[in-house]
């Protein structure tokens, strides 16, 4: 208990750490965002380490776990593994752009080879409860994760394109599988509070979360919806269902598929920045305020209502196609996106 105690003090230091040390952190790691009026249309330079205190704590984590042998369990450790690889990608993308097409291909491999390695993160049954389906993946069971896990990072790094969107989904994400699957647990709800404060620095342009913030913490919230997902499974099956996953990650990833098909159709490369995402269309009619707010909304009050109509999760995910597809006419009626 008292090591709890120590660690939410050594978490919210860390933190603040990172915060009021932000341009020489970022300076020194060459993470500092500059403005295109292309892509980035913020009017100074902005530093990308939003995302550097999240690495600290899993550091902390990896080292308690040695020096107190073996605290996390296995699965766990996989986790923490897992997103500190990612978030070295992220922040090589971050201080010298990687090929979108490379990064995503590393973005497999690496979650290719964890699931090889521990077979806990394989998903081998999807189970629809809706509509009582139950389907196999056997021997493509690593294969079918790496996409799955790889879609999901890279429709949360899609998103990240206004201030504080990608880092309140994860957060609002977080706070959903807490409150349903996890018992009191001081670590896990500081570190909801700390994402919830990130967003509030984020949102006032202080710094920006970067790719080393986006693909690490987003690695993080789907390798352990995976593993909720199939201890579940294995202990309570009437809890945790495909569809739930589906509704919890439906706007990011039908934005990304969306962008994805519309780019290939236009002979655009679907795997390079643009401006053609749902929170780009919304900003372009609201302030960053109002637009966060719309968003959010409208991307989790199917998952409200699932969670309270477990029964309903069939028309749930019909809502939550619904809603985005309302959203996006309202945010695209206008003369302004007619050369998009």
């Amino acid at each position: 208990m008292k090591l709890i105690y120590i660690n939410s003090i050594v978490f919210a230091s860390i933190f603040f750490l990172n915060y009021f040390y932000r341009y020489k952190i970022s300076k020194f790691l060459n993470i500092i965002d500059k403005p295109d009026k292309k892509n980035k249309l913020h009017k100074k330079e902005v530093p990308l380490n939003g995302g550097i205190w999240f690495f600290f704590l899993i550091v902390l984590f990896a080292i308690e776990d040695l020096i107190f042998n073996n605290i996390l369990n296995d699965n766990i450790s996989t986790i923490i593994l897992a997103s500190f690889l990612m978030f070295i990608l992220g922040l090589k993308d971050d201080s010298r752009s990687i090929n979108p097409n490379l990064r995503l291909c590393f973005y497999f491999l690496i979650f290719f080879i964890i699931c090889e390695t521990n077979e806990f993160f394989k998903l081998e049954t999807i189970y629809f409860e809706s509509i009582n389906l139950k389907i196999n993946t056997y021997f493509l069971s690593s294969l079918f994760s790496a996409f799955c896990l790889t879609a999901f990072v890279n429709s949360i790094n899609l998103v990240d394109g206004i201030n504080a969107l990608a880092n309140t989904i994860l957060a609002v994400m977080l706070s959903f599988l807490y409150y349903i699957f996890l018992e009191k647990n001081l670590i896990i709800s500081f570190l909801i509070i700390l994402l919830f404060l990130n967003s509030i620095i984020i949102y006032k342009g202080i710094y920006f979360l970067g790719d080393s913030g986006s693909i690490g913490i987003s690695t993080f919230v789907g390798m352990y919806i995976i593993y909720i997902y199939n201890s579940n499974i294995e202990s309570n099956p009437n809890l945790f269902f495909a569809e739930d996953i589906f509704i919890l990650m439906a706007f990011p990833g039908l934005d990304m598929i969306r962008v994805f098909f519309s780019r290939l159709i236009k002979r655009q490369n679907p795997f390079i920045g643009g401006r053609n995402h749902l929170h780009h269309y919304l900003i372009k009619k609201h302030s960053l305020k109002t637009t966060l707010i719309i968003y959010l909304l409208f991307a989790f009050i199917p998952s409200i209502s699932n969670f309270i109509l477990k029964n309903y999760a069939s028309w749930n995910l019909l809502l939550s196609l619904i809603l985005y597809f309302v959203l996006l006419k309202y945010s695209t009626h206008s003369k302004i996106y007619a050369d998009n």
